[in-house]
């Protein structure tokens, strides 16, 4: 068995320079660097392909994915989360603590996925915004 375990040897011409060999006048020949590789294809530098993947070759599972819906109509100070039910209502507060002025969002309340819905089919428009501004203020303690 040979030193490279069956791995093939591809060979490169090493760069020259313009130095004497030593012990003669001339210049060096160019010196041949051999690379090994584990694969059957042969190495060209120019002319490496490249593996781009095709149809079929998913490397993970897909996730499953649920529909984008609109968040209710944004209030000014309060901002919507999204939650796996519904959305979560949340309240921006700033709060000035040591000289550094933090952001604190405590939960407020929780829209149902189906409670939002009816609100969008009963309400349209600006109507809609009236209503969640009704909704929040209800809510918000």
């Amino acid at each position: 068995m040979t030193g490279t375990d069956g791995a093939r040897l591809s060979s490169f011409p090493a760069p020259t320079w313009p130095t004497k060999a030593p012990g003669s006048g001339r210049k060096s020949e160019a010196k041949i660097i051999q690379s090994v590789t584990r694969n059957g294809e042969s190495l060209k530098p120019a002319k490496q392909s490249s593996k781009t993947p095709g149809k079929g070759t998913r490397k993970t599972g897909r996730m499953p994915r649920q529909k984008r819906q609109a968040k209710p109509p944004s209030v000014t100070g309060y901002h919507w989360r999204k939650n796996t039910a519904g959305w979560e209502l949340r309240k921006d507060i700033y709060v000035e603590e040591n000289g550094v002025r933090k952001r604190k969002q405590p939960y407020v309340a929780h829209l149902s996925r189906s409670a939002f819905q009816e609100m969008k089919r009963r309400h349209k428009g600006a109507a809609l915004e009236k209503a969640i501004a009704q909704w929040i203020a209800d809510h918000d303690r």
